[in-house]
């Protein structure tokens, strides 16, 4: 923690750290990933380790994060003021949890609480320590610009730590940790003495991959995939034909925009293949920022429900049309694509990889409509696909815009 020797806290709560959490107090790595199942105590260690640092190092600035504030007061923030700090703490006292936007300790260090749909505020400040909760809910890039505030060099160390239970097994937080850009601590319900036999009962009883993510803490794939055979068309390189340029748009500014550009190469009276080879998601970004990164000469499709945004590409230069948006018939057409192998993608296409892992239908299987999360790049890449394929899939039933 500090350069001195580091007191856990000696009052009726008793805390001390174990296991992961225990590695979690003493490591000073740069980037932390904590993970495991439910109930393992990650997020009171995360809060515990905070607190202490605010108390030891005096003008301290810590960040604690979710994708929204709202969930930050509803979870986070109410384990930090009933579990972590005294019983009648002034720091509790003052604006309810509601409006709180820091914790002031009494040697001038502050503990800052936001979420990412304010991150104008969030980025407009430096930390020694930031702590995003529930991580598996931002994207990398998020995450990467979080990465930017940490320098406000009063801890001998500068730290960023994400807390979550599991998620898929191509996510990008384990996958940045499988590089050796993060260090991972797994932490497991042994860490926590405190758990009872009933809540662990309780999540063995769970089915699927839900059981394998909170009680097994096993980083698992979902269950009835949209997309089961999707790694089938990943590529570490190929070197595509001379062709259309062609690309799909999902529009979004707390959901990701996602861009994906390719070629299509049409060989004789096939229906071609496709090459996926770029790739653009990113929050809250300004539409004529992405215009600005995107390829040129590529053909567009984009999501039809977003004509100003559409119309704004086009002042900037860019060919955009409004993409075919049927959902069934989109995912059947990558489906065919992935299955005779005229669809590939290149695996610098992070994000698409994730989605595609993690985007599934319904549990009860009754609708033919994917559950909506997980899509962003999906989106893009079945306006993209549409774009070639909806005259011959679709063919009378999706009319196609002439270019402007």
């Amino acid at each position: 923690m500090s350069n001195t020797q580091t007191h856990f806290p000696a009052d009726a709560r008793a805390y001390r750290p174990r296991g992961a959490a225990e590695r979690l107090f003493y490591c000073r790595d740069r980037e932390v990933l904590i993970d495991g199942p439910a109930g393992t105590g990650k997020t009171r260690a995360c809060l515990e380790k905070v607190h202490l640092l605010a108390q030891e190092i005096p003008k301290l600035r810590a960040l604690l994060v979710r994708k929204t504030r709202t969930s930050m007061t509803q979870s986070v923030l109410v384990t930090f003021e009933e579990k972590v700090l005294p019983a009648g703490s002034h720091l509790s006292k003052g604006p309810q949890r509601w409006y709180r936007h820091s914790y002031r300790y009494p040697n001038g260090a502050e503990v800052v609480t936001g979420g990412l749909d304010n991150v104008e505020r969030i980025m407009s400040s430096e930390y020694d320590i930031i702590v995003v909760f529930e991580a598996t809910e931002i994207t990398e890039n998020d995450w990467e610009m979080l990465l930017t505030r940490l320098r406000n060099h009063v801890l001998p160390f500068q730290q960023q730590i994400a807390d979550c239970n599991p998620s898929h097994p191509r996510h990008w937080l384990i996958e940045r940790a499988r590089q050796k850009k993060m260090t991972r601590l797994p932490s497991r319900h042994e860490d926590n003495p405190s758990l009872t036999s009933e809540y662990l009962e309780g999540l063995a009883q769970l089915s699927g991959h839900r059981r394998s993510r909170l009680f097994e803490g096993v980083w698992a794939a979902a269950e009835g995939l949209v997309y089961p055979a999707w790694e089938s068309a990943f590529r570490d390189h190929f070197d595509p034909s001379a062709g259309r340029l062609t690309g799909g748009i999902d529009f979004g500014w707390t959901n990701p925009f996602a861009a994906l550009g390719g070629v299509y190469f049409a060989a004789g009276g096939s229906a071609g293949t496709i090459y996926v080879w770029y790739e653009r998601y990113r929050t809250k970004t300004l539409l004529r920022d992405h215009a600005a990164a995107l390829p040129a000469d590529h053909l567009w499709e984009a999501d039809p429900s977003a004509p100003q945004q559409i119309a704004e590409l086009r002042r900037a230069g860019h060919r955009v049309r409004p993409a075919a948006n049927d959902i069934v018939i989109g995912i059947n057409a990558i489906n065919a694509r992935i299955e005779d192998g005229t669809l590939l993608i290149s695996r610098r296409c992070r994000a698409l990889a994730a989605e595609m892992s993690a985007y599934q239908y319904g549990p009860d299987g009754a609708s033919e409509q994917p559950l909506d999360e997980f899509n962003h790049a999906c989106d893009a890449l079945r306006y993209l696909v549409m774009g070639i394929d909806r005259g011959r899939v679709a063919a009378g039933r999706i009319a196609q815009e002439p270019l402007k």
